[in-house]
């Protein structure tokens, strides 16, 4: 019973969706965000129909000390964490030059520095069991350079790369790690980053949906769909660097100015 699944970036979007799901499967949950509100009426919605435990966790992961505060907690009620997912996150969007420093070194805080601390810290104690599960939500744009979404691009290239390494690191010691890589999907992220959708939008609930599919099918990493598989798989390896880069600059400048 003291077995839980723990959700960073819980009260909104993805982060919602796998609470929900992971809820409707039965899961004790530790639900991490800063929306206090939002996770107390999660947590009292999943206790009475599921019949779960929920703890929740009010934390702004930009914060340095967040994830050793979080694990600290965790420890301290004695939970054991079988199931990680890191979903927090956020972009922004413009030319480096033009975005507000603050901003952008917040961003590599929670888009990288959270994320890895938090797997890191918590991955020892599922080593240690011989079981456990991480998945950590990367994107599609991990896959190339994306001009006026610079630093969101690379936060996500290093998540993924991370992530499909460690994932063949852990293979033998019974501890699944997955990076899965949705393309654009229906939630706030647009708005919050000032960038521009384009493309049909996933549902959340079809993102949750094929990160179990491909945990299930034991892959280290998984695109959301055959569109960004395409886009940010194939293409990258069918272009140099350059003409990837210089393609995606002029869908990004002209999607910007609609």
């Amino acid at each position: 019973m003291n077995r839980y699944t723990l959700i960073t970036g819980a009260s909104s979007g993805i982060g919602e969706a796998f609470s929900a799901y992971y809820a409707s499967q039965k899961e004790n949950l530790v639900l991490v965000a800063r929306s206090k509100e939002k996770l107390q009426k999660m947590k009292a919605e999943y206790q009475k129909k599921f019949k779960i435990d929920v703890k929740i966790l009010n934390f702004d992961l930009t914060q340095e000390s967040a994830p050793q505060e979080i694990f600290q907690a965790i420890q301290g009620d004695g939970l054991l964490i079988d199931r990680l997912i890191n979903c927090a996150g956020f972009a922004t969007s413009g030319n480096v030059y033009d975005t507000d420093f603050s901003l952008q070194h917040t961003q590599i805080m929670l888009n990288v520095t959270s994320l890895f601390d938090l797997t890191k810290l918590f991955l020892d104690g599922m080593i240690k069991r011989n079981h456990g599960q991480i998945i950590n939500i990367a994107s599609s744009s991990a896959y190339h350079p994306i001009p006026t979404m610079a630093v969101y691009a690379a936060t996500k290239a290093f998540v993924l790369s991370f992530t499909e390494a460690l994932s063949l690191e852990c293979r033998d010691k019974n501890v699944q790690v997955l990076a899965f890589s949705p393309g654009a999907t229906d939630t706030n992220f647009f708005s919050a980053s000032g960038g521009v959708a384009y493309g049909n939008l996933r549902t959340p609930e079809g993102v949750v949906q094929a990160s179990v599919k491909a945990l299930k099918q034991n892959k280290i990493s998984k695109i959301d769909g055959f569109n960004n598989y395409f886009t940010s798989s194939i293409l990258p390896r069918l272009l140099t660097r350059n003409r990837m880069a210089n393609l995606v600059y002029g869908i990004m400048k002209r999607q910007l100015k609609q």
